[in-house]
Protein backbone atom coordinates (compact mmCIF):
# COMPACT_ATOMS: atom_id res chain seq x y z
CA UNK A 1 0.00 0.00 0.00
CA UNK A 2 2.60 2.51 -1.14
CA UNK A 3 0.24 4.91 -2.87
CA UNK A 4 -2.20 5.67 -0.06
CA UNK A 5 -3.28 9.31 0.09
CA UNK A 6 -5.47 10.99 2.66
CA UNK A 7 -7.61 14.04 1.83
CA UNK A 8 -9.96 15.88 4.16
CA UNK A 9 -12.75 17.72 2.40
CA UNK A 10 -14.11 21.08 3.53
CA UNK A 11 -17.20 19.39 4.97
CA UNK A 12 -15.00 17.22 7.19
CA UNK A 13 -15.27 13.94 5.27
CA UNK A 14 -11.96 12.09 5.04
CA UNK A 15 -11.18 10.39 1.73
CA UNK A 16 -8.53 7.65 1.78
CA UNK A 17 -7.36 6.35 -1.58
CA UNK A 18 -5.22 3.29 -2.25
CA UNK A 19 -4.19 3.21 -5.90
CA UNK A 20 -3.40 -0.16 -7.47
CA UNK A 21 -2.88 -0.03 -11.27
CA UNK A 22 -2.39 -3.79 -11.61
CA UNK A 23 -6.12 -4.59 -11.43
CA UNK A 24 -9.17 -3.53 -13.46
CA UNK A 25 -11.62 -3.10 -10.58
CA UNK A 26 -12.29 -0.58 -7.86
CA UNK A 27 -13.50 -1.26 -4.33
CA UNK A 28 -15.36 1.71 -2.84
CA UNK A 29 -16.64 1.87 0.72
CA UNK A 30 -18.05 4.22 3.33
CA UNK A 31 -16.55 3.29 6.68
CA UNK A 32 -18.61 4.55 9.62
CA UNK A 33 -16.98 4.61 13.05
CA UNK A 34 -20.26 3.57 14.62
CA UNK A 35 -21.24 0.09 15.82
CA UNK A 36 -23.14 -1.73 18.52
CA UNK A 37 -20.86 -0.40 21.27
CA UNK A 38 -22.20 3.10 20.52
CA UNK A 39 -25.79 2.10 21.26
CA UNK A 40 -27.84 2.55 24.40
CA UNK A 41 -29.44 -0.53 25.92
CA UNK A 42 -32.82 0.52 24.54
CA UNK A 43 -31.39 0.92 21.04
CA UNK A 44 -29.33 -2.26 21.02
CA UNK A 45 -29.27 -3.55 17.44
CA UNK A 46 -30.12 -0.27 15.73
CA UNK A 47 -26.75 -0.02 13.94
CA UNK A 48 -27.38 -3.41 12.35
CA UNK A 49 -31.01 -2.51 11.63
CA UNK A 50 -29.87 0.69 9.92
CA UNK A 51 -27.36 -1.26 7.84
CA UNK A 52 -30.25 -3.33 6.46
CA UNK A 53 -32.53 -0.35 5.92
CA UNK A 54 -29.94 1.75 4.09
CA UNK A 55 -30.53 -0.42 1.02
CA UNK A 56 -34.33 -0.15 1.20
CA UNK A 57 -34.78 3.13 -0.62
CA UNK A 58 -33.73 6.76 -0.75
CA UNK A 59 -35.43 9.97 -1.84
CA UNK A 60 -34.38 9.24 -5.43
CA UNK A 61 -34.05 5.43 -5.63
CA UNK A 62 -36.16 2.45 -4.62
CA UNK A 63 -34.56 -0.66 -3.16
CA UNK A 64 -34.99 -2.27 -6.58
CA UNK A 65 -33.25 0.67 -8.27
CA UNK A 66 -30.28 0.34 -5.91
CA UNK A 67 -29.89 -3.38 -6.55
CA UNK A 68 -30.40 -3.17 -10.32
CA UNK A 69 -28.08 -0.18 -10.76
CA UNK A 70 -25.15 -2.14 -9.32
CA UNK A 71 -26.02 -5.53 -10.83
CA UNK A 72 -26.58 -4.03 -14.29
CA UNK A 73 -22.88 -3.11 -14.33
CA UNK A 74 -21.76 -6.48 -12.95
CA UNK A 75 -20.91 -5.10 -9.54
CA UNK A 76 -21.48 -6.13 -5.94
CA UNK A 77 -22.92 -4.09 -3.08
CA UNK A 78 -23.07 -5.09 0.56
CA UNK A 79 -22.47 -4.02 4.15
CA UNK A 80 -21.76 -5.39 7.62
CA UNK A 81 -21.99 -4.17 11.20
CA UNK A 82 -19.46 -4.86 13.95
CA UNK A 83 -18.99 -3.83 17.56
CA UNK A 84 -17.20 -0.60 16.66
CA UNK A 85 -17.89 0.17 13.01
CA UNK A 86 -20.20 -0.35 10.05
CA UNK A 87 -19.00 -0.67 6.46
CA UNK A 88 -21.04 -0.09 3.28
CA UNK A 89 -19.23 -1.03 0.07
CA UNK A 90 -19.31 -1.80 -3.62
CA UNK A 91 -16.95 -3.50 -6.03
CA UNK A 92 -17.18 -2.74 -9.74
CA UNK A 93 -15.11 -2.39 -12.87
CA UNK A 94 -13.00 0.76 -12.68
CA UNK A 95 -15.12 2.68 -15.21
CA UNK A 96 -18.13 2.58 -12.87
CA UNK A 97 -16.56 4.40 -9.92
CA UNK A 98 -19.03 7.30 -10.14
CA UNK A 99 -21.98 4.93 -9.95
CA UNK A 100 -20.57 3.45 -6.74
CA UNK A 101 -20.01 6.81 -5.08
CA UNK A 102 -23.45 7.99 -6.18
CA UNK A 103 -25.15 4.94 -4.63
CA UNK A 104 -23.13 4.94 -1.40
CA UNK A 105 -23.52 8.67 -0.79
CA UNK A 106 -27.25 8.39 -1.46
CA UNK A 107 -27.94 5.61 1.05
CA UNK A 108 -25.89 7.39 3.72
CA UNK A 109 -27.45 10.82 3.22
CA UNK A 110 -30.92 10.24 1.79
CA UNK A 111 -32.39 6.96 3.08
CA UNK A 112 -36.13 7.41 3.71
CA UNK A 113 -36.77 4.55 6.19
CA UNK A 114 -40.23 3.90 4.86
CA UNK A 115 -42.73 2.55 7.40
CA UNK A 116 -43.78 -0.41 5.26
CA UNK A 117 -40.21 -1.36 4.33
CA UNK A 118 -39.09 -1.02 7.96
CA UNK A 119 -41.83 -3.41 9.05
CA UNK A 120 -40.92 -5.90 6.33
CA UNK A 121 -37.20 -5.77 7.08
CA UNK A 122 -37.84 -6.14 10.81
CA UNK A 123 -39.17 -9.63 10.07
CA UNK A 124 -36.01 -10.45 8.12
CA UNK A 125 -33.78 -9.24 10.97
CA UNK A 126 -35.80 -11.23 13.50
CA UNK A 127 -35.22 -14.37 11.43
CA UNK A 128 -31.50 -13.58 11.40
CA UNK A 129 -31.61 -13.17 15.19
CA UNK A 130 -33.54 -16.45 15.70
CA UNK A 131 -31.08 -18.21 13.41
CA UNK A 132 -28.20 -17.07 15.63
CA UNK A 133 -29.98 -18.52 18.67
CA UNK A 134 -30.09 -21.87 16.88
CA UNK A 135 -26.37 -21.72 16.00
CA UNK A 136 -24.41 -22.67 19.15
CA UNK A 137 -20.95 -21.65 17.93
CA UNK A 138 -22.43 -18.26 17.03
CA UNK A 139 -24.61 -17.41 20.03
CA UNK A 140 -22.04 -18.58 22.59
CA UNK A 141 -19.86 -15.66 21.54
CA UNK A 142 -22.66 -13.30 22.58
CA UNK A 143 -22.95 -15.07 25.94
CA UNK A 144 -19.20 -14.84 26.36
CA UNK A 145 -19.13 -11.12 25.47
CA UNK A 146 -21.94 -10.34 27.91
CA UNK A 147 -19.95 -12.12 30.62
CA UNK A 148 -16.62 -10.49 29.82
CA UNK A 149 -18.15 -7.01 29.56
CA UNK A 150 -21.27 -7.13 31.77
CA UNK A 151 -23.83 -4.31 31.59
CA UNK A 152 -21.78 -2.54 28.92
CA UNK A 153 -22.57 -1.78 25.27
CA UNK A 154 -19.47 -3.71 24.15
CA UNK A 155 -20.88 -6.81 25.78
CA UNK A 156 -24.22 -6.69 24.00
CA UNK A 157 -24.96 -8.56 20.80
CA UNK A 158 -24.69 -6.80 17.46
CA UNK A 159 -28.13 -7.97 16.32
CA UNK A 160 -29.92 -6.70 19.42
CA UNK A 161 -32.67 -8.65 21.18
CA UNK A 162 -36.16 -9.73 20.21
CA UNK A 163 -37.52 -6.82 22.24
CA UNK A 164 -35.25 -4.11 20.86
CA UNK A 165 -35.57 -5.28 17.25
CA UNK A 166 -39.36 -5.08 17.56
CA UNK A 167 -39.21 -1.62 19.17
CA UNK A 168 -37.09 0.18 16.52
CA UNK A 169 -39.12 2.61 14.42
CA UNK A 170 -38.41 4.68 11.30
CA UNK A 171 -38.23 7.79 13.49
CA UNK A 172 -35.53 6.16 15.61
CA UNK A 173 -33.56 5.21 12.51
CA UNK A 174 -33.78 8.73 11.11
CA UNK A 175 -32.61 10.22 14.39
CA UNK A 176 -29.80 7.68 14.74
CA UNK A 177 -28.34 8.26 11.29
CA UNK A 178 -28.64 12.04 11.67
CA UNK A 179 -26.75 12.16 14.98
CA UNK A 180 -24.23 9.39 14.29
CA UNK A 181 -23.46 9.23 10.57
CA UNK A 182 -21.72 12.58 10.46
CA UNK A 183 -18.57 13.78 8.70
CA UNK A 184 -16.40 13.27 11.78
CA UNK A 185 -17.31 9.56 11.84
CA UNK A 186 -17.25 8.76 8.12
CA UNK A 187 -14.42 7.78 5.79
CA UNK A 188 -14.68 7.25 2.06
CA UNK A 189 -12.21 4.47 1.29
CA UNK A 190 -11.30 3.61 -2.30
CA UNK A 191 -8.92 0.82 -3.29
CA UNK A 192 -8.07 -0.37 -6.79
CA UNK A 193 -7.58 1.21 -10.19
CA UNK A 194 -8.91 4.76 -10.42
CA UNK A 195 -8.07 8.39 -11.01
CA UNK A 196 -7.37 9.92 -7.61
CA UNK A 197 -8.36 13.44 -8.66
CA UNK A 198 -11.62 12.01 -9.96
CA UNK A 199 -12.35 10.40 -6.60
CA UNK A 200 -11.96 13.72 -4.79
CA UNK A 201 -14.08 15.47 -7.41
CA UNK A 202 -16.85 12.88 -7.05
CA UNK A 203 -16.70 12.95 -3.24
CA UNK A 204 -17.22 16.71 -3.30
CA UNK A 205 -20.04 16.33 -5.83
CA UNK A 206 -22.04 13.66 -4.00
CA UNK A 207 -21.32 14.06 -0.27
CA UNK A 208 -23.04 17.42 0.15
CA UNK A 209 -25.50 16.73 2.93
CA UNK A 210 -23.40 15.60 5.88
CA UNK A 211 -23.69 17.00 9.39
CA UNK A 212 -20.17 18.08 10.45
CA UNK A 213 -20.19 16.39 13.86
CA UNK A 214 -22.60 14.16 15.70
CA UNK A 215 -23.46 13.28 19.25
CA UNK A 216 -22.54 9.61 19.01
CA UNK A 217 -22.00 8.15 22.50
CA UNK A 218 -18.76 6.24 22.94
CA UNK A 219 -18.70 4.86 26.49
CA UNK A 220 -15.45 3.26 27.57
CA UNK A 221 -15.41 -0.46 28.13
CA UNK A 222 -13.85 -2.45 30.95
CA UNK A 223 -13.07 -6.14 30.82
CA UNK A 224 -14.36 -7.81 33.99
CA UNK A 225 -14.64 -11.55 33.34
CA UNK A 226 -17.06 -14.00 34.90
CA UNK A 227 -18.86 -17.33 34.53
CA UNK A 228 -21.87 -18.18 32.37
CA UNK A 229 -23.42 -21.59 31.79
CA UNK A 230 -26.60 -22.26 29.83
CA UNK A 231 -28.00 -25.75 29.71
CA UNK A 232 -29.50 -26.69 26.37
CA UNK A 233 -30.28 -29.99 24.70
CA UNK A 234 -27.40 -30.10 22.23
CA UNK A 235 -25.15 -32.92 21.06
CA UNK A 236 -22.05 -31.03 22.23
CA UNK A 237 -20.99 -28.62 24.94
CA UNK A 238 -19.71 -25.40 23.35
CA UNK A 239 -17.08 -23.78 25.55
CA UNK A 240 -15.15 -20.52 25.61
CA UNK A 241 -12.36 -19.45 27.94
CA UNK A 242 -11.19 -15.84 27.78
CA UNK A 243 -8.73 -13.34 29.24
CA UNK A 244 -8.03 -9.62 29.06
CA UNK A 245 -5.89 -8.37 26.18
CA UNK A 246 -4.32 -5.04 25.19
CA UNK A 247 -6.04 -2.15 23.46
CA UNK A 248 -5.16 -1.63 19.81
CA UNK A 249 -3.01 1.47 20.45
CA UNK A 250 -0.40 -0.67 22.21
CA UNK A 251 0.83 -1.92 18.87
CA UNK A 252 3.77 -3.94 20.15
CA UNK A 253 1.53 -5.83 22.55
CA UNK A 254 -1.07 -6.37 19.83
CA UNK A 255 1.57 -8.04 17.66
CA UNK A 256 2.86 -10.07 20.61
CA UNK A 257 -0.69 -11.25 21.32
CA UNK A 258 -1.16 -12.31 17.72
CA UNK A 259 2.10 -14.27 17.78
CA UNK A 260 1.02 -15.91 21.04
CA UNK A 261 -2.45 -16.63 19.65
CA UNK A 262 -1.01 -18.23 16.52
CA UNK A 263 1.28 -20.47 18.56
CA UNK A 264 -1.34 -21.52 21.07
CA UNK A 265 -4.32 -22.13 18.81
CA UNK A 266 -3.86 -20.59 15.39
CA UNK A 267 -3.56 -23.59 13.11
CA UNK A 268 -2.91 -27.31 12.72
CA UNK A 269 0.60 -27.00 14.14
CA UNK A 270 -0.58 -25.01 17.16
CA UNK A 271 -0.20 -26.42 20.64
CA UNK A 272 -3.91 -26.76 21.35
CA UNK A 273 -4.65 -28.47 18.05
CA UNK A 274 -1.78 -30.90 18.45
CA UNK A 275 -2.43 -31.67 22.12
CA UNK A 276 -6.22 -31.61 22.46
CA UNK A 277 -7.27 -32.85 19.03
CA UNK A 278 -4.39 -34.84 17.55
CA UNK A 279 -2.89 -36.40 20.66
CA UNK A 280 -5.96 -36.92 22.87
CA UNK A 281 -8.69 -36.87 20.18
CA UNK A 282 -11.04 -34.93 22.44
CA UNK A 283 -12.41 -32.38 19.96
CA UNK A 284 -12.93 -31.65 16.29
CA UNK A 285 -12.55 -27.87 16.58
CA UNK A 286 -10.34 -25.87 18.91
CA UNK A 287 -8.75 -22.50 18.27
CA UNK A 288 -7.71 -19.26 19.92
CA UNK A 289 -8.38 -15.70 18.80
CA UNK A 290 -7.65 -12.16 19.97
CA UNK A 291 -9.65 -8.96 19.46
CA UNK A 292 -8.35 -5.49 20.25
CA UNK A 293 -10.50 -2.39 20.58
CA UNK A 294 -9.61 1.25 21.22
CA UNK A 295 -9.79 0.85 25.00
CA UNK A 296 -9.73 -2.87 25.77
CA UNK A 297 -9.23 -6.30 24.28
CA UNK A 298 -9.79 -9.98 24.92
CA UNK A 299 -8.02 -13.23 24.12
CA UNK A 300 -10.18 -16.34 23.97
CA UNK A 301 -10.22 -20.04 23.20
CA UNK A 302 -13.23 -21.78 21.65
CA UNK A 303 -13.92 -25.49 21.45
CA UNK A 304 -16.75 -28.02 21.58
CA UNK A 305 -17.03 -31.64 22.62
CA UNK A 306 -19.47 -34.16 24.09
CA UNK A 307 -20.62 -33.71 27.67
CA UNK A 308 -18.54 -36.52 29.18
CA UNK A 309 -15.30 -35.10 27.79
CA UNK A 310 -15.67 -31.38 28.48
CA UNK A 311 -13.73 -31.40 31.78
CA UNK A 312 -10.90 -33.35 30.14
CA UNK A 313 -10.82 -30.70 27.41
CA UNK A 314 -10.68 -27.95 30.03
CA UNK A 315 -7.84 -29.74 31.83
CA UNK A 316 -5.86 -30.17 28.62
CA UNK A 317 -6.50 -26.58 27.53
CA UNK A 318 -5.45 -25.10 30.85
CA UNK A 319 -2.41 -27.33 30.81
CA UNK A 320 -1.27 -25.90 27.49
CA UNK A 321 -1.92 -22.36 28.70
CA UNK A 322 0.25 -22.93 31.77
CA UNK A 323 3.01 -24.39 29.63
CA UNK A 324 3.05 -21.49 27.21
CA UNK A 325 3.48 -18.97 30.04
CA UNK A 326 6.99 -20.44 30.38
CA UNK A 327 7.67 -19.26 26.85
CA UNK A 328 7.63 -20.50 23.28
CA UNK A 329 10.48 -21.91 21.23
CA UNK A 330 12.57 -20.09 18.65
CA UNK A 331 11.02 -22.31 15.98
CA UNK A 332 7.51 -21.42 17.11
CA UNK A 333 8.36 -17.71 17.16
CA UNK A 334 9.77 -17.81 13.63
CA UNK A 335 6.83 -19.85 12.34
CA UNK A 336 4.31 -17.48 13.92
CA UNK A 337 6.09 -14.41 12.55
CA UNK A 338 6.10 -15.86 9.04
CA UNK A 339 2.47 -16.93 9.34
CA UNK A 340 1.37 -13.52 10.57
CA UNK A 341 3.29 -11.65 7.89
CA UNK A 342 2.03 -14.04 5.21
CA UNK A 343 -1.61 -13.61 6.19
CA UNK A 344 -1.29 -9.83 6.07
CA UNK A 345 0.60 -9.81 2.77
CA UNK A 346 -1.84 -12.23 1.15
CA UNK A 347 -4.80 -10.16 2.31
CA UNK A 348 -3.24 -7.09 0.73
CA UNK A 349 -3.61 -8.75 -2.65
CA UNK A 350 -7.35 -8.22 -2.19
CA UNK A 351 -8.77 -4.71 -2.60
CA UNK A 352 -11.58 -5.52 -0.15
CA UNK A 353 -9.09 -6.40 2.59
CA UNK A 354 -6.90 -3.41 1.74
CA UNK A 355 -9.87 -1.06 2.09
CA UNK A 356 -10.85 -2.58 5.44
CA UNK A 357 -7.35 -2.17 6.80
CA UNK A 358 -7.30 1.43 5.63
CA UNK A 359 -10.73 2.16 7.08
CA UNK A 360 -9.76 0.79 10.48
CA UNK A 361 -6.53 2.79 10.48
CA UNK A 362 -8.41 5.97 9.61
CA UNK A 363 -10.95 5.43 12.39
CA UNK A 364 -8.49 4.73 15.16
CA UNK A 365 -5.16 6.27 14.15
CA UNK A 366 -6.25 8.99 11.76
CA UNK A 367 -3.52 7.99 9.34
CA UNK A 368 -2.21 5.19 7.18
CA UNK A 369 0.38 2.99 8.87
CA UNK A 370 2.73 1.56 6.23
CA UNK A 371 3.00 -2.20 6.17
CA UNK A 372 6.81 -1.94 6.31
CA UNK A 373 6.49 -0.30 9.72
CA UNK A 374 4.41 -3.21 10.99
CA UNK A 375 6.83 -5.75 9.52
CA UNK A 376 9.72 -4.06 11.30
CA UNK A 377 7.88 -4.23 14.60
CA UNK A 378 6.97 -7.90 14.10
CA UNK A 379 10.56 -8.79 13.25
CA UNK A 380 11.79 -7.07 16.43
CA UNK A 381 9.73 -9.27 18.76
CA UNK A 382 11.75 -11.58 20.98
CA UNK A 383 11.04 -14.74 22.93
CA UNK A 384 11.08 -12.70 26.11
CA UNK A 385 8.48 -10.30 24.68
CA UNK A 386 6.10 -13.19 23.96
CA UNK A 387 6.71 -14.75 27.40
CA UNK A 388 5.87 -11.49 29.17
CA UNK A 389 2.72 -11.11 27.08
CA UNK A 390 1.62 -14.65 27.90
CA UNK A 391 2.19 -14.11 31.61
CA UNK A 392 0.21 -10.85 31.51
CA UNK A 393 -2.74 -12.30 29.63
CA UNK A 394 -3.06 -15.58 31.48
CA UNK A 395 -2.78 -13.99 34.91
CA UNK A 396 -5.78 -11.75 34.18
CA UNK A 397 -9.36 -12.44 35.19
CA UNK A 398 -10.91 -15.30 33.27
CA UNK A 399 -14.19 -15.46 31.39
CA UNK A 400 -15.97 -18.79 31.06
CA UNK A 401 -18.98 -19.48 28.84
CA UNK A 402 -20.60 -22.86 28.28
CA UNK A 403 -23.63 -23.89 26.23
CA UNK A 404 -25.16 -27.35 25.93
CA UNK A 405 -25.55 -30.29 28.31
CA UNK A 406 -23.39 -28.67 30.95
CA UNK A 407 -24.30 -30.80 33.97
CA UNK A 408 -21.08 -31.76 35.71
CA UNK A 409 -18.89 -29.11 34.08
CA UNK A 410 -16.32 -27.51 36.38
CA UNK A 411 -17.64 -24.54 38.35
CA UNK A 412 -15.96 -21.14 38.27
CA UNK A 413 -13.85 -21.63 41.37
CA UNK A 414 -12.60 -25.00 40.12
CA UNK A 415 -11.47 -23.51 36.80
CA UNK A 416 -9.87 -20.50 38.48
CA UNK A 417 -7.98 -22.76 40.88
CA UNK A 418 -6.31 -24.52 37.97
CA UNK A 419 -4.48 -21.30 37.10
CA UNK A 420 -3.08 -20.89 40.61
CA UNK A 421 -1.08 -24.08 40.58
Amino acid sequence: MKDVKITKLENGLVVATDFNPSIETVFCGVWAGVGSRNETKELNGISHFLEHMAFKGTTTKSYKDIAETIEDIGGDINAYTSKDHTFFYTKTLKEYLETSIDILSDIIQNSVFDEVETSKERNVILQEYYSSLDTPDDIIYDYYSETAYPNQPLGRGILGTDETIRSITPAMLKSYIKTNYCADKLYLVVSGNFDEDKVIELAKKYFTNLTPAGTCPNPSAKYEGGYFIKNKDLEQVHFMLGFEAANLFDRKEVFCENILCNTLGGGMSSRLFQEVREKHNLVYTIYSSVTNYSDTGHFYIYTSTVQEKINKVIDATVGEILKITDGITEQELNRAKISYKSSVLMSLENSNARARVLGRQMQHFGKHIPFAESIELINSLSLDDIKKTAQRIFSSKITVAGLGKCEGIYDFEKIKSKFSK
